[in-house]
């Protein structure tokens, strides 16, 4: 940041302090932690040109250190999923440079992923062969589990070894070994997964000897001057699971065989561990950063990294501050903004992207699994296209540079209909180019459907900073806002625009129910700024994630509420783990009934059939209506001939989520 002035030394000092460990000099504590490697990976598994650009962009963002996603040696037992790096073949060698030069090019320190998934390997990735973990077993998805018998530990070993000899010949400084989620290393030392009755199994000291054979072996192969991080499960918050005071005695086991220590949560055998594994909205912000600092307080002497939720400068320095940790570990921060950590130096933290902890960005880049009733139910496999909700640019980095080559460079006068996101995102883009930008907005207020966090809702804090993040640098853009101001044909046509991008959303669906339309009667979207009109006893009609977020929002605000959903699942449509996250928590506080279908409403509360065509009678004060929304197209397709470009974007095109509004509105902005 050009200037005297150094913000970051007044507003992160402990953010932006280096560290120096055996040598090695870290430019500031933040880690940007492996994610989804789906579109970085060539066919074979290497990594692609471009995809060391995409993934290398956390350096150029700030990062002091940019971890690249799960890699593996092993080919007959090693791989749960498609896209992990094959460490097999020297062919790997010249695109992991690319990466290692790439990220040191902007000085940060590159570090490789060493994952082995034990028992959670799939045999359809295997060639068929069973996947092999400490002890047999059956696992919940009915896969067989070998034990890996005592001749075969010298194999294992040496699958880690040759994986992190690979990552030192590509040119990375460190590697981050996988101990934690119920990984190989985990299943050693879980007393939930480790049934072995030798020696390497029962006590604490026998279920860590296999993790500490690794780190040696490991160790010798590689010297000292190549960095380890160890990510455990500080506890997998499963009855009989690992728990804080074991892990930490582990930790103290280990600490003369690591630099570095991460302190995660829970475990891929217990899916209910999900939400707090990989926080979602209903998380706060940093909701693990206490077992950092339970390990920071035992005495452990080397760093102590935290993880989790870790989306907020401002709580990533207090938590180095206080003491809690050495190091802050993050992923989604930098999928949400690129420049997290440079608009944090640079004192903007307030232009920082926010994080809303949908997981999207998660989901889109495994394999789509659904949920019901906490019983996992196959679904078509993703389409591998990474996304973010709030980052159109996510998944497609290497390309932003030849779609901006190959739009206008003219300036023009657009016209933008609509303040929702899609409106705004589009406003914003074609202002960022130059262009003259007046935006109509019906309403007194900014943010479409997004208005909903502004009503105090628990669970969607992180929509409502995104929220104030999307007004608050549309305020500070050349965007003429007129609010309460409806957009009719006529009234753009006076304003002569080169081009109108249209933005006018969806609109609520009321089935033709008897008794819809009465007093007692409101759709889900009218029950945010109005709850004081909602009664006691509630009824929800509609079982998508609209309909499950508002039912248990009334819950939340001491209604009691009953879910109705006329399919057998609820969120049929919900991506894995927003699905799953959603349903963990609306199990908690409503009453929820499938194969119900609403026959009529009446004064006193909801008729509805059952499955089995039985009648039932639900009472209620108020009747929530979550049927869906539709395309506002009449209104859309009126302004078609207001001005030579005419662009309809977000919810009026194909009723989406946040990503296809985002998305769509800014490509609209560069493009015209």
């Amino acid at each position: 940041m050009p200037g005297s002035q150094k913000p970051y030394e007044e507003l992160f000092p402990h953010l932006f302090q280096p560290i120096t460990i055996k040598g090695t000099t870290f430019k500031n504590r933040i880690i940007a932690a492996p994610s989804g490697l789906s579109q970085s990976l060539a066919p074979n598994n290497s990594m692609r040109h471009d995809g060391a650009i995409s993934y290398g962009i956390r350096a150029k963002a700030g990062a002091g250190v940019v971890t690249l996603n799960e890699s593996l040696w092993d080919k007959l037992y090693g791989r749960a999923h498609d896209c992990q790096i094959d460490l097999s073949s020297e062919e790997i060698l010249r695109p992991l440079h690319q990466f290692t030069d790439y990220v040191h090019f902007f000085g940060a320190l590159a570090s490789m992923e060493i994952t082995h998934c034990g028992q959670w390997t799939l045999p359809e990735y295997n060639e068929g062969r069973n996947p092999k973990g400490p002890s047999a077993k059956v696992n919940a998805n009915g896969k067989i589990v070998d034990e890996i018998k005592l001749s075969e530990i010298d194999y294992f070993i040496e699958n880690y070894v040759r994986s992190v000899v690979m990552a030192k010949r590509a040119g990375f400084d460190m590697a981050l070994i996988h101990g934690g989620h119920s990984w190989l290393l985990m299943q050693f030392l879980s007393p939930m997964e480790n049934h072995r009755t030798d020696e390497f199994g029962g006590s604490l000291e026998n279920r860590a000897r296999f993790p500490i054979m690794v780190l040696d072996a490991m160790r010798q192969a590689v010297g000292d001057d190549f960095l380890f991080e160890y990510r455990i499960s500080t506890t997998e918050l499963t009855p009989g699971g690992l728990e804080v005071p074991e892990a930490i005695e582990f930790i103290k086991m280990i600490e003369d065989k690591i630099d570095i220590v991460q302190c995660s949560v829970g475990s891929r055998g217990n899916i209910l561990t999900r939400p707090v594994m990989q926080p979602s909205h209903f998380m706060p912000n940093g909701c693990n950063i206490y077992l950092a600092e339970a390990v920071k307080r035992s005495g452990v002497k080397i760093p102590v990294a935290a993880i989790g939720a870790i989306n907020d400068p401002v709580i990533a320095e207090q938590a180095l501050a206080d003491g809690k940790c050495d190091f802050v570990a993050m992923v989604r921060s930098f999928i949400a903004d690129f420049e997290w950590a440079e608009k944090a130096r640079a004192g903007r933290p307030n232009d920082i992207r926010p994080c809303i902890k949908c997981l999207r960005c998660l989901d889109t880049a495994a394999g789509r699994v659904g949920i019901s009733n906490c019983v996992a139910q196959d679904f078509e496999k993703s389409t591998r296209k990474m996304e973010c909700s709030v980052n159109p640019e996510f998944g497609r980095e290497h390309m932003m540079h030849f779609y901006r080559d190959a739009c206008s460079k003219e300036h023009k006068k657009v016209v933008v209909v609509g303040g929702g996101p899609a409106g705004i995102c589009a406003a914003l883009e074609s202002a960022n180019k130059g262009n003259e930008v007046v935006l109509f907005e019906r309403t007194n207020q900014l943010g479409g459907q997004l208005c909903f966090a502004n009503h105090n809702v628990a669970f969607k804090g992180d929509m409502k900073r995104y929220l104030d993040y999307l007004i608050g640098q549309i305020s500070k853009a050349k965007v003429e806002i007129r609010l309460n101001t409806e957009a009719t044909p006529e009234a753009v046509k006076k304003e002569f625009p080169d081009a109108v991008i249209v933005a006018v959303g969806a609109e609520p669906v009321f089935p033709p129910i008897p008794g819809i339309t009465g007093s007692n009667v409101m759709h889900a979207v009218e029950a945010y700024p109005n709850l004081d009109q909602v009664g006691t006893r509630v009824v929800v009609i509609g079982g998508g994630m609209v309909g499950c977020e508002t039912a248990l929002h009334l819950a939340q605000n001491g209604r009691k509420v009953t879910l109705l959903e006329m399919g057998k699942y609820l969120i049929p449509d919900g991506l894995f783990t927003e699905r799953l996250h959603t349903l963990h928590f609306l199990e908690q506080e409503v009453e929820t009934h499938v194969s119900t279908t609403c026959a009529k409403i009446t004064e006193d509360g909801v008729v509805a059939i059952q499955e089995e065509q039985n009648e039932i009678f639900f009472p209620a004060d108020t009747v929530i209506i979550a049927a869906g929304m539709k395309p506002r197209t009449a209104v859309r397709d009126s302004f078609y001939g207001t001005a030579y470009d005419v662009v309809p974007v977000g919810d009026c095109v194909k009723l989406g989520n946040l990503v296809g509004a985002t998305r769509t509105g800014y490509d609209a902005g560069i493009r015209l």
